[in-house]
Formats: C-alpha cells, sequence, structure tokens
C-alpha cells in the first residue's frame, strides 16, 4: 500500500514539474462603451373585454411612432404555457395599431380584441423603418444607430432585416385567471414572463 501511495506522489509530483506557470505581462484594455442610441421602452397592457390597451413609457422623441400586434396561439397552446412564454404563436398578426410618443415620453395604443376567447401574444415595438425621416435620422433607416441592450433584436419588415426594440406580454383568454379587467407587463421578448399588475 505505501508502495502504491508512493509511486502515485511521485507520478504526481513529476507530472506537475513540467507544468509551469507563466505570469501574463500584457496589459488588460479597458472594455470599449457600447456605441449607439439607447432606446428604453416600459409599459403595461390592460385587458378588457373588446379592446387592449398600451401605455407606454420610452426615450424616444415626441412623434416617434410605436407600433403593436397580436398573434394568435393555437387552441392547444394552455394558460401555463402562453404565460411562461413557452408557446408558439402564428407569424402573421391579426390586429394592429399604433401610436406617437408625446412630449413626456408617453404613447398609448388601442388595439381590437378579435376574440376574447382566444389567447395571443403581444408585441410592441420601435420600428425605424416605419418612422418620419427625421426620427430616422437619429436612429438610421434601419436601426443601424440603435446599442444593443435589452429588447434590441432584428426582425423583418417589407423582406428587408431591421433592428429596432421589442417588448411582449400575453393576452389570455377572458375566462382565464387576469383575463378581463386586469393590466399585465410588458417584458423582453427573450425573457417573455409578463405577469398580472392589478
Amino acid at each position: 500500500m505505501k508502495i502504491k501511495l508512493s509511486a502515485a506522489l511521485l507520478f504526481a509530483f513529476l507530472l506537475l514539474t513540467g507544468c509551469r506557470v507563466e505570469m501574463a505581462t500584457e496589459q488588460v484594455h479597458p472594455i470599449p462603451k457600447p456605441t449607439g442610441i439607447k432606446v428604453d421602452i416600459a409599459g403595461t397592457v390592460m385587458l378588457q373585454e373588446k379592446e387592449l390597451i398600451v401605455e407606454g413609457q420610452t426615450n424616444l422623441p415626441k412623434d416617434a411612432i410605436m407600433y403593436a400586434g397580436i398573434k394568435e396561439y393555437g387552441d392547444h397552446e394552455s394558460y401555463a404555457r402562453v404565460i411562461n412564454a413557452k408557446a408558439e404563436e402564428f407569424e402573421e398578426y391579426i390586429a394592429e395599431g399604433t401610436g406617437k410618443v408625446n412630449d413626456e415620453g408617453q404613447f398609448q395604443i388601442r388595439i381590437d380584441r378579435i376574440n376574447p376567447k382566444k389567447r395571443y401574444k403581444l408585441e410592441v415595438l420601435f420600428n425605424p423603418a416605419i418612422q418620419k425621416s427625421k426620427i430616422q435620422e437619429i436612429y438610421g433607416m434601419t436601426g443601424e444607430n440603435i446599442r444593443t441592450n435589452i429588447g434590441y433584436t432584428e426582425f423583418k419588415h417589407n423582406g428587408n432585416f431591421v433592428n429596432g426594440m421589442i417588448k411582449v406580454a400575453p393576452i389570455v383568454n377572458i375566462d382565464d385567471y387576469s383575463g378581463n379587467g386586469f393590466k399585465w407587463n410588458l417584458t423582453d421578448v427573450f425573457q417573455g414572463k409578463s405577469r398580472p399588475l392589478q
């Protein structure tokens, strides 16, 4: 037993003496600051029987156009899968709306709740491609001047790729818990776990 232990220690010693540690002499360069213009969007959606009311706050300038649309989930998608961002939605918007940012950075968008018995995914986005030229001068025609941060994503608009900001919320069935008369928060498209606020 002692011979085996001695042999193992000798082997480990020989193995370690063949290794050497070199100290890094290069200076670490500071991480560059992010470039571009940061866009922040926050808000809620009120689920009412016949319409959805999006109310938001942003740092976008006055008259920036905010867009919202809903995509239907299949009938087989459960409440739990929808609110936990596990459900698969159809690709096409079935109802849409827009609103303009005011002097205080607030906006409101109203969308028809096509069928209150269905579940939907709400997407609220800033799309640089649909902005007036004075807004496009700031953020770029395809969002090339927007800084990457939470909510930043690439999507297709009229067959072209555009960089913009998207927030989402589940629109649950009117008979589901919090399906009528409740506000849900808008959340990051990749996090996707919105919850009722009242």
